[in-house]
């Protein structure tokens, strides 16, 4: 999977993509199928998609971005809303050409693809949500805990919080893998997201999205539930729902076929 850095709003901007490599200064070729760009959750980095970015390379343009301050991109701090996230994504999408795309989003990235999607209607070709809420249920607490954690007062904490009873017991290999994801991104990074992602609010915005939506949602998600998921679709005129047995709000690692499987019928069937 090939790697990229990309000059966005003066960030140097880590991204993986499918197809060949290009030299630095070129741009790689998204012409293929379809172009899809690929938001991750608060605290995250695009290395998180590496198996929708490999399974839909064949036949697509994947790409996925890390956030300021997330993974390998510049930047000591996240950005402060979910709009700015969006407004990144949109000047992404200009440093690489690209004019139109599906955009993809998982939790935090979720709300930033619908926030992208309400106000740059003309650069979306259509919407995947995944594991994601027009607005998130953030305990004030989880939000001091990861403060304590940026003082210096609270250590880090790998827990198998976000994986499903199922992914606990017999696929660990995911929880471990996100694990090490999880501390390529600043703590500070991921505190001022979880901000964010408690501040946005899209339940009534997203009635004027009129892209074909696909979403998707763990059965055992406790973070962003099956409700969440059945109100983005209550919203969105058209938009389909499928929900993952036996996964949680990790759902791109913890069952990678069936969110590869679903993601290539959607892809189909757009006209």
């Amino acid at each position: 999977m090939p790697t990229k850095y990309v000059t966005v709003q003066s960030y140097a901007t880590y991204c993986h993509y499918a197809g060949a490599t290009t030299l630095p200064d070129v741009i790689p070729d998204f012409s293929r199928g379809r172009t899809i760009i690929f938001a991750h959750a608060a605290g995250s980095n695009g290395h998180s998609w590496h198996h929708q970015i490999d399974h839909l390379g064949a036949a697509h343009s994947p790409i996925a971005l890390c956030f300021p301050g997330h993974g390998r991109s510049a930047g000591v701090e996240g950005l402060a809303s979910v709009r700015d996230y969006s407004d990144f994504l949109a000047a992404f999408a200009d440093a690489l050409k690209i004019k139109s795309a599906v955009i993809a989003g998982r939790s935090m990235g979720g709300a930033v693809a619908m926030d992208f999607a309400i106000r740059y209607p003309d650069r979306v070709e259509a919407l995947i949500l995944i594991a994601t809420a027009a607005k998130f249920n953030i305990p004030a607490d989880r939000i001091e805990g990861m403060r304590a954690i940026t003082m210096g007062r609270a250590p880090q904490a790998f827990v198998t919080d976000g994986y499903s009873p199922k992914t606990i017991s017999g696929n660990f290999d995911a929880i471990r893998e996100g694990w090490m994801e999880q501390i390529k991104t600043d703590p500070r990074v991921r505190y001022t997201d979880l901000k964010a992602c408690a501040e946005v609010d899209l339940r009534e915005q997203i009635a004027r999205i009129d892209k074909p939506t696909l979403i998707l949602a763990g059965a055992d998600d406790q973070g962003t539930t099956v409700a969440d998921a059945e109100l983005i679709k209550s919203r969105i005129k058209g938009a389909q729902l499928e929900v993952i047995a036996d996964a949680a709000h990790n759902i791109p690692t913890e069952r990678p076929a069936e969110v590869n499987a679903a993601i290539s019928k959607f892809l189909a069937e757009l006209r």
